[in-house]
């Protein structure tokens, strides 16, 4: 019978693109049904859907990328686990806070909102960190899956993101004027990556994780000079 997944996006198209990434397939050979084309809603705000397609894979044809991907029977069932996993934790700290879920094949985002939000998300995210580490290992356990779990709270992820996408060009450019090296504190794996990924394009820089467990300073270098 094969193998079925299911990806969302704003518009049809994006979701068949994600699906071809995701799956490392052409176009052209997958193979799927639109289940909803989704829609703007009302001036573009009020009651907009997610366009959603299901693919199916034939037996065996599995693709490169598929071990952490789920089938679309699974995501349901192991995004409500990741749900309440995540509320147990947090009943303890806030009664009224809400999650709520958008699952991707790849990927359970949960996002907290109305909590104690300074608490949950801790110094430059340490708190919100362990949080996601913790809900993802039991995650794991229970449900005998690899999928990535994220967790946000009151959209912190955005805003640090940006924050440290701003700090990585402004000391990408100092270090191209003095041509010494610049060092970011400890950070984790997540916001390193933000860092690396804001200067991968940029041939006056590099950027190296130093130091070891899982906070790890990063270096911006200027180029290496050429014998």
């Amino acid at each position: 019978m094969g193998v079925e997944y299911e990806f969302e996006g704003k518009t049809k198209e994006d979701a068949v693109k994600k699906a071809c990434e995701k799956l490392s397939l052409p176009e052209d050979q997958l193979k799927f049904d639109v289940i909803s084309h989704g829609s703007t809603g009302i001036f573009g705000l009020v009651g907009s859907k997610k366009a959603k397609i299901k693919v199916r894979l034939p037996e065996g044809q599995k693709g490169r990328d598929l071990p952490e991907i789920l089938p679309a029977d699974k995501t349901e069932e192991v995004a409500q686990t990741a749900k309440s996993t995540l509320e147990a934790i947090i009943s303890h700290i806030n009664d009224g806070a809400t999650v709520q879920v958008d699952s991707q094949p790849d990927i359970i985002n949960l996002s907290v909102e109305g909590a104690n939000s300074a608490l949950l998300i801790g110094k430059h995210g340490r708190t919100l960190d362990a949080l996601q580490y913790i809900v993802q290992k039991i995650v794991h356990k229970k449900k005998k899956t690899p999928i990535r779990i994220s967790i946000d709270v009151e959209g912190y992820r955005a805003r640090r993101k940006a924050s440290l996408t701003q700090l990585a060009l402004r000391l990408a450019d100092r270090v191209k004027l003095s041509g010494k090296p610049a060092t970011i504190s400890p950070m984790s794996a997540f916001e390193r990556r933000i860092v690396h990924i804001a200067l991968k394009d940029d041939p006056d820089v590099r950027t190296q994780s130093m130091g070891s467990g899982l906070l790890k300073k990063l270096v911006i270098f200027p180029p290496r000079r050429q014998k």
